[in-house]
């Protein structure tokens, strides 16, 4: 059963006391581009995978504004 747009969500989570944020996406090319990235999954089910990345590897682009961390 194929996953509607909706379900394929990705959710990026991290603290300011810790350097690494995990990144669980349900999307191929989310999960694709990580990889190209040079990430490995650190957890696969079915149509999902969870990266860790380091947060100074994090850059953030929104249509009016940029957030680079590190």
């Amino acid at each position: 059963m194929a996953l509607s747009e909706e379900e394929k969500e990705t959710v990026i989570q991290f603290d300011e006391g810790c350097h690494v944020a995990q990144i669980y996406t349900a999307s191929w090319d989310v999960a694709r581009s990580m990889k190209r990235a040079g990430y490995q999954p650190t957890k696969k089910v079915q149509g999902a995978w969870w990266f860790e990345v380091p947060i100074q590897a994090l850059s953030l682009q929104g249509e009016k504004q940029s957030l680079h961390f590190g």
